[in-house]
C-alpha cells in the first residue's frame, strides 16, 4: 500500500511534525507541584484523631474508683450524665 499526499499534505509527515511539537512543548513546560487544601471539618477531624491517639484506652484509676464505690454501695450513677455522654459520643462519631 502506498500513502500519497492528500491535498498537498503528507499524513505521515504531519503526524511526525506534530509529535516533535508535542515533545518540545512538553520539555518547555515545567511540572507544577501538587497542592492540597483541607476543609475546616477535615482539620478538626485530624485534631480529634490525634487527641484520641494520645488518650489511654482504659483509665485504671477511674476503674478502681468505681469498683470500690460499687463494692461499698456508694456508687449511684446519674441517668442524665449517662445520656449526655451517649449523645456527646454520638456527635463525635458523626464528625469522624
Amino acid at each position: 500500500m502506498k500513502i500519497t499526499p492528500f491535498n498537498g499534505i503528507n499524513p505521515i509527515e504531519a503526524y511526525k511534525s506534530q509529535g516533535k511539537k508535542n515533545k518540545t512543548a512538553h520539555k518547555n513546560n515545567k511540572p507544577r507541584g501538587d497542592s492540597v487544601e483541607l476543609s475546616k471539618t477535615a482539620r478538626e477531624t485530624a485534631r480529634y484523631r490525634a487527641e484520641l491517639k494520645n488518650m489511654p484506652q482504659i483509665r485504671q484509676e477511674k476503674v478502681q474508683d468505681i469498683k470500690q464505690r460499687i463494692e461499698s454501695g456508694t456508687y449511684k450513677p446519674s441517668a442524665e450524665k449517662i445520656a449526655e455522654g451517649m449523645i456527646r459520643e454520638r456527635r463525635l462519631d458523626e464528625l469522624v
